[in-house]
C-alpha cells in the first residue's frame, strides 16, 4: 500500500486547528460562563488555554510517533489495551457528539434572530441535514472552511476593536479582577472550547515535516485562539452590562448590538456565527463517526459499524448512530450541561494522553520513535495530569457521572463482546503480569499452548537450539560486538544464541514484513560469524520480529535453555524521573542468570574488580570474575566495602571465606576488605575505586520501589558514574 504524500504545510495545519476550535466556544459559551464568574470570564478562558497546552505537547509527540494510526483512540488502545481503548473510544465519541450538539443548539439560538422557529426543532433539522450530507460524503470543503475561519477571526477582532473606541467602559465592570462565583468550575466548562486543538494530529501522515509543522501549528493556533477568546470576552464584559450577558446563548449578537446601534452589525455577526458553528458541527459529526467505525474494525463494536457503504464509500451505520446520539443529547440536555459534560470527557482524555506519553517513554518501547519529542519531559505531562485533576475536582460530581456513564457501558461492552473478538493486549498489558509466560517454564509445548500468541511473538515460530549463553540485541546497543564477544567468552566453546529482536506495534502484521535483513544487520551477522571462528564458538544468529519485546526475550531464553542471558544496560541517571525498569520484569521471571553490561568505551581489560555486596548473587559474580580474568589474563581484585561500624573480626572472617572459594582457581587474586570513614557512602567509595580498574563485576542489588521509580536504583548509580566497564549479575530465581 502506498503512503499518502505529505502535502499539508504549516499554514494549513493552523487553519485546520483553528477551524476545529472556533465556534460555539466563543459564540455561545461566554453567556453561561459570565453567569458563573461575571467579568472574570476572560480569565476562565485564559486558564483553560494554559491547561490545554500540556495536552497539546503530548498529543504532538504521540501523533509523530503514530502518524497513520488515526487519532487518540488508537494511541490509548495501543498503550493501555483494548479495554481502555473501548472506554476511551466511547468517551471520545460522546465528547465530540456533545460538542456537535452544543454547536447545533448555538446555531438554533442565532437563527432565532432571523426566524421565529423554536431552538430545538431548528437544531434537530440541521442535524438531519448534516447527517445526510455526511452519508453522501459531501465533506471536501477545505477552502470554504479556511475562508470561514478567517472571516470569523477578523469579524471578532474588528468587533472588539470597535467596542474599545465606540463604547464607554461600565464603571461597575472596570478592572474587576476578583470576579464572582466558581472560577475553577468555569475554567473546566470552557475547556471544551479548545477541544479541537489537536484534531489535526489525526492527519499527521499528510503533513510536511510533521516533527516541526505539527507542534508549531498546534501552538500557533492555540496562541491565536487564546488571544481571540480572552480579548473578546474581556472587552465584552467591560463594555456591556453583565445582566444582559449572563446566561445569554447569543452573547455576540447582544455585544454587536451595543457596538453598532441598529440591527446591521448584529445580523452580520449572527450570520458569521451560524456559518462558523455549522462548519464545527459538520466536522465534529464527521470526526465522531470515525470512532465507532474504527472500533468496529477492531471488533470492539459490532462489525456493521466498521463497514463502508459500497455506493457512498462512507461508514453509513456509524454516521447514523452518531446522528441519533447527537439528537438524544439535544432533546434531553440543556446547553450548560452539554458543555460541562463535553469538557469533563475531554479533560479526562487529555489527562490520559499525558499518562500514555510517560508510559511509552519509560517502558522503552522499541517502536515508539516520535519525530517530535516534547521539551522539558516529563514536566509538561505531570503539569497536564495535575491541572486536569484540579479542573475535574472543580466540577464536583460531574466527572464521576461522566466516568460511570461511559466507563460502565464500556466495561460491559468489552467483557461481553470485544474480549472474545480481539487478542491484543496493548503496551501496558505486555509489561504487566503475564500468566501465559509464568506457565511457560514448565515445558516448551506449554509455552506455546498457554500464550496462544507464539506466532505473533516470534516470526515463523523459529525453533531454537540448546544454547549455553544467549545475547539479546534490541537494536539500540552502543557496543553489540562487545556483547557478542562477552557471550563467546562465557559460552565455554558451546553454542551461543544471538537474538536480534525488533518490536513492532500490534496493528502491524508480522507476516507481511520484509524477509530481507537490513544492511546493518547483515554486517553484524558477518562480524559475529568472524568472531565465532576466532573464538571457536558456535553462534546461532536469529533475527526476531515481535509484538512483545520482553516476552520474546523470555520465551527464547526458555526454548534455548540458556544458562546466561546477556543484555546491554539500558538504565538512566539517578534523579531522572522514570516509571519502569525495562529489565525489572525479566529479573523477576528468568530461569537463567541475567548479565547486564555497560562497556563505558573500555576495550582492553587487564585489571578486573569483583565487588562483593554480601548477598546470594556474589557466588555467581565471583565465578564470572574468575572466568574473565583467565580469558583476558588480567589481574583479579576482590573487594568488599563495609560501613565504619563493622567489626574487624567479622571482616577477617569474610575474607577467609572468600579466599577458600577461590584458592583453587585464583591463588594470587587480591582480596581487599575496606572500611569506610565515618559518614562516607559505600557506593560513592566504590565509584572512586573504579578509576583503578578496566572491568567491574558486581551482583545486582535489591531495591525499594522508591529507589526504582523516583531516585533510580543504586545499580543505575554504579553503571552511570563508574569509570570502567561494568557487568551486573542477577542470579536466576
Amino acid at each position: 500500500m502506498k503512503n499518502l504524500n505529505a502535502r499539508i504545510g504549516l499554514k494549513t495545519v493552523i487553519a485546520i486547528s483553528l477551524g476545529s476550535m472556533l465556534g460555539s466556544g466563543i459564540f455561545v459559551l461566554p453567556g453561561p460562563v459570565i453567569g458563573m464568574v461575571g467579568d472574570n470570564a476572560w480569565l476562565a478562558y485564559f486558564l483553560a488555554g494554559l491547561c490545554v497546552l500540556p495536552a497539546a505537547v503530548s498529543k504532538s509527540e504521540l501523533a509523530t510517533a503514530m502518524p497513520n494510526s488515526g487519532g487518540t483512540y488508537v494511541y490509548l488502545e495501543r498503550t493501555f489495551g483494548p479495554l481502555t481503548g473501548t472506554v476511551a473510544g466511547l468517551g471520545l465519541w460522546l465528547s465530540l457528539l456533545l460538542k456537535c450538539s452544543f454547536a447545533l443548539a448555538g446555531i438554533g439560538s442565532y437563527l432565532s434572530v432571523f426566524s421565529p422557529w423554536p431552538l430545538l426543532p431548528t437544531a434537530l433539522t440541521l442535524l438531519f441535514l448534516l447527517t445526510f450530507l455526511n452519508i453522501l460524503g459531501v465533506g471536501k470543503v477545505g477552502n470554504v472552511i479556511v475562508f470561514i475561519v478567517l472571516l470569523s477571526i477578523f469579524s471578532l477582532t474588528g468587533l472588539s476593536i470597535g467596542a474599545l473606541f465606540s463604547l464607554e467602559t461600565i464603571p461597575a465592570n472596570a478592572l474587576n479582577f476578583t470576579g464572582e462565583g466558581d472560577l475553577i468550575g468555569a475554567t473546566a466548562m470552557v475547556f471544551v472550547s479548545y477541544a479541537g486543538l489537536t484534531k489535526v494530529a489525526a492527519i499527521a501522515e499528510e503533513i510536511k515535516e510533521p516533527e516541526k509543522n505539527l507542534p508549531k501549528g498546534i501552538f500557533f493556533s492555540l496562541l491565536i485562539v487564546l488571544i481571540v477568546y480572552c480579548s473578546v470576552t474581556f472587552v465584552m464584559t467591560k463594555k456591556v452590562p453583565l445582566d444582559d450577558l449572563k446566561n445569554n446563548f447569543r452573547p455576540l449578537f447582544t455585544f454587536a448590538g451595543y457596538v453598532w446601534r441598529g440591527p446591521g452589525l448584529a445580523f452580520f455577526i449572527s450570520i458569521v456565527a451560524v456559518f462558523t458553528m455549522a462548519s464545527m458541527a459538520n466536522s465534529g459529526l464527521l470526526a465522531a463517526s470515525r470512532f465507532p467505525f474504527a472500533m468496529g474494525r477492531d471488533f470492539l463494536l459490532p462489525k456493521k459499524l466498521g463497514e463502508i457503504h459500497p455506493k457512498f464509500l462512507t461508514p453509513v451505520w456509524s454516521i447514523i448512530l452518531s446522528g441519533i446520539v447527537t439528537g438524544v443529547c439535544l432533546v434531553y440536555l440543556d446547553l450548560t450541561k452539554i458543555a460541562k459534560l463535553a469538557s469533563a470527557f475531554m479533560i479526562m482524555i487529555y489527562m490520559t494522553e499525558s499518562i500514555a506519553v510517560i508510559l511509552l517513554r519509560e517502558m522503552r518501547i522499541q517502536w515508539y520513535k516520535p519525530e517530535y519529542r516534547s521539551r522539558l519531559y516529563p514536566f509538561p505531562q505531570i503539569l497536564g495530569i495535575g491541572s486536569s485533576l484540579f479542573l475535574l475536582y472543580g466540577m464536583d460530581l460531574l466527572p464521576l457521572f461522566a466516568l460511570i456513564s461511559i466507563g460502565l457501558p464500556g466495561l460491559l461492552l468489552y467483557f461481553f463482546y470485544g474480549r472474545q473478538r480481539t487478542t491484543r493486549k496493548g503496551v501496558l498489558g505486555f509489561r504487566g503480569k503475564r500468566k501465559d509466560l509464568f506457565d511457560s517454564s514448565d515445558s516448551e509445548e506449554g509455552s506455546e499452548e498457554d500464550s496462544g500468541e507464539s506466532s505473533d511473538k516470534i516470526k515463523d515460530d523459529q525453533d531454537f537450539a540448546e544454547a549455553h549463553t544467549m545475547v539479546a540485541l534490541l537494536g539500540k546497543e552502543r557496543s553489540p560486538d562487545q556483547l557478542i564477544e562477552l557471550g563467546c567468552f562465557l559460552s565455554e566453546e558451546k553454542t551461543l544464541e544471538v537474538a536480534y529482536i525488533t518490536e513492532v506495534p500490534e496493528q502491524t502484521d508480522i507476516h507481511d514484513l520484509d524477509e530481507e535483513l537490513p544492511v546493518t544487520l547483515r554486517s553484524l551477522h558477518r562480524r559475529a560469524e568472524a568472531m565465532a571462528d576466532i573464538l571457536k564458538t558456535i553462534i546461532s544468529f536469529d533475527p526476531i520480529i515481535t509484538h512483545d519485546l520482553l516476552g520474546a526475550v523470555h520465551q527464547i531464553s526458555q526454548r534455548s535453555h540458556c544458562r546466561y542471558l546477556i543484555m546491554e544496560w539500558g538504565g538512566r541517571h539517578r534523579g531522572r524521573f522514570t516509571l519502569f525498569d525495562p529489565l525489572g520484569w525479566l529479573k523477576d521471571h528468568l530461569d537463567c542468570h541475567l548479565l547486564t553490561f555497560n562497556s563505558a568505551g573500555v576495550r582492553y581489560i587487564k585489571k578486573i574488580m569483583v565487588f562483593i555486596r554480601g548477598q546470594e548473587d556474589d557466588d555467581v559474580s565471583l565465578k564470572i570474575g574468575l572466568k574473565m580474568s583467565r580469558i583476558h589474563k588480567a589481574n583479579l581484585n576482590i573487594i568488599q566495602i563495609f560501613p565504619s561500624s563493622e567489626k574487624q573480626e567479622e571482616m577477617q572472617r569474610l575474607k577467609k571465606e572468600i579466599r577458600g572459594k577461590i584458592i583453587a582457581e585464583a591463588p594470587h587474586a587480591y582480596i581487599h576488605m575496606i572500611k569506610c570513614e565515618p559518614g562516607e557512602n559505600i557506593i560513592k567509595r566504590t565509584i572512586q575505586l573504579t578509576s583503578e580498574y578496566d572491568l567491574m563485576v558486581f551482583s545486582a542489588g535489591r531495591h525499594s520501589l522508591w529507589n526504582k521509580i523516583i531516585q533510580g536504583s543504586l545499580d543505575d548509580v554504579l553503571m552511570t558514574n563508574s569509570s570502567c566497564a561494568m557487568l551486573s549479575v542477577q542470579k536466576k530465581k
